[in-house]
């Protein structure tokens, strides 16, 4: 009760002196949007994005890291690697594309807006395997394709697909010259590389969520939807509805890379494997009793399916990315471990922790600070609940007596509460965003340096009006943002007269005046 005067808040005890609970923060559990992997000698280099950061793994799923070096925006949805140069990886988000040439170590380019990629919302990302600097960006507001390795884009179709929220976007693994893609309603085909596109397979039923192909001759699809699983063995002139009860509100498709037959499908009833395209179904959902070395797990919706072959000595991977975390199978299904990324790295060294005085009495007092036993035997065994009863009473007494003094205070109070509310919103505009978004103009800048010192083309100088368009069109809309900052500061230091009373709203509000 007299923390304050006391002054407790201000005296640290150090962790030596702390359980060892104090020391591990709770972190929410992210949702896995996206799954890729770079082939690798050893061991496959693994990524997970999530709706809040990119995660890698250099050790089949047994550890993980979060690389963020650039990236600033955190919901990855989609993921892709140069198959000729596994170097370099893109990610899509919801505020455009970001590229990585060291394997998700940095991430020092982006392209948004400025760089022709008028709908930045991303959905899926692919890589031309014959040209790799053909990368296709399916989106929210039509499918984008760049001949530049991203430095450019231009919206493919002729406009038939603009305005069009694309799904997904793949090439046929029967037809590698034919490409498609899958709104939620509709599949269409081009066979000019994006050029001019054909609606396909139109008695599919609405709600698409998922199309894959096998390299047969006749090429074999298969076709998720919320009414269920569709296949064709005739490239699409006939459907076969799986009558399966399981495989309806699919969710994912995914092939098994070790066998062509092979086919991965999460639903509402689960996840299931099928070895024979689609005959029978067996289901490998993660489970209580498939699970190795877990408590209490609630199994949540799995929403991506990656397949990985094994290779040398290497096991089979299979992975599971659900709402709450990835589930990781080295025998297709048949045991799962999980790795919750929301709690990746959230431990705080115990010689780095510390807990002031007033937070130490609190949990001393209530018993959390000795467990839950110690609480409750307390809690029934003290007679001072009692005391605490008349305490209550004396209390309400004395909250008659100052109510009439903190009416008089509730402006002042409501103000510092608006004014701290807009300062928060201010400085939830990080100084990494904007460093990050000066170092892609930095990179620009230098590209031009680089064309200007070389005998000047056509072609050349073609480039640099590029590149110059888009660091002016950066530099416009950092300009934008550092205005409407400068304009916000401005509107608080022209409100009614600070109070005369000192707070932490005042100290505040005169800093950001400054």
């Amino acid at each position: 009760m007299h923390t304050d005067s006391l002054e407790l808040s201000k005296r640290m005890v150090g962790g030596q002196f702390l359980p060892e609970k104090y020391f591990h923060i709770a972190g929410i559990n992210r949702s896995i949007q996206s799954l890729t992997y770079i082939p690798n000698e050893k061991q496959p280099v693994l990524f997970a994005g999530t709706d809040h950061g990119l995660f890698r793994s250099i050790d089949s799923g047994e550890n993980w890291t979060e690389s963020k070096q650039g990236l600033f925006s955190q919901d990855i949805r989609a993921l892709a690697v140069d198959p000729k140069d596994p170097q370099q990886i893109y990610a899509g988000t919801p505020k455009g594309i970001f590229k990585s040439e060291d394997q998700g170590e940095n991430w020092n380019e982006w392209f948004d807006q400025a760089s022709g990629l008028t709908s930045v919302f991303i959905n899926d990302l692919l890589i031309d395997p014959n040209q790799a600097e053909t990368i296709y960006a399916a989106t929210q507001g039509g499918l984008f394709v760049s001949h530049e390795g991203g430095d450019l884009w231009e919206l493919a179709g002729n406009g038939t697909l603009k305005n069009k929220n694309i799904q997904t976007v793949q090439f046929s693994a029967a037809h590698p010259d034919q490409l498609i893609i899958s709104t939620k309603n509709s599949v269409f085909r081009s066979n000019n590389d994006g050029g001019e596109w054909e609606k396909k397979w139109t008695e599919l039923p609405n709600n698409i969520s998922s199309v894959i192909t096998l390299n047969t001759d006749p090429e074999f699809i298969f076709v998720g939807t919320k009414n269920g699983f569709y296949k064709s063995f005739n490239g699409g002139r006939n459907w076969i509805k799986d009558k399966n009860k399981n495989t309806k509100n699919i969710f994912s498709l995914a092939i098994d890379t070790k066998d062509n037959t092979g086919i991965f499908l999460t639903s509402t009833k689960g996840l299931f494997y099928s070895n024979n395209s689609g005959d029978t179904w067996l289901k490998i959902t993660p489970h209580k009793k498939n699970l190795a070395k877990q408590g209490k797990l609630e199994i949540s919706q799995i929403n991506k399916i990656l397949s990985i072959t094994a290779s040398n000595n290497q096991a089979s991977l299979l992975l599971a990315g659900s709402e709450t975390g990835l589930f990781i199978s080295k025998n297709n299904g048949a045991l799962w471990s999980f790795v919750n990324l929301g709690e990746s790295g959230n431990t705080v060294p115990k010689k780095d922790f510390k807990m002031d005085l007033g937070k130490l009495v609190t949990e001393i007092h209530t018993g959390r600070f000795f467990g839950t036993y110690f609480y409750w035997l307390v809690d029934i065994a003290t007679i001072g609940m009692i005391g605490l009863a008349i305490s209550g009473l004396m209390i309400i007494s004395y909250r008659k007596k100052i109510k009439k003094t903190k009416l008089s205070i509730n402006k002042t109070l409501d103000e510092e509460t608006e004014i701290d509310r807009i300062i928060d919103m201010s400085e939830s505009f990080d100084n990494e965003d904007i460093n990050d978004m000066v170092n892609h103009i930095n990179i620009h800048l230098e590209k031009c340096k680089t064309i200007y010192k070389n005998p000047k083309t056509k072609d050349d100088t073609s480039k640099i009006d590029k590149h110059i368009s888009i660091l002016d069109t950066k530099i416009q809309l950092l300009a934008e943002q550092i205005k409407n900052f400068s304009t916000m500061s401005q509107d608080i230091a022209s409100n009614q007269p600070f109070p005369t009373k000192t707070s932490h709203s005042d100290n505040r509000k005169k800093n950001l005046e400054n």
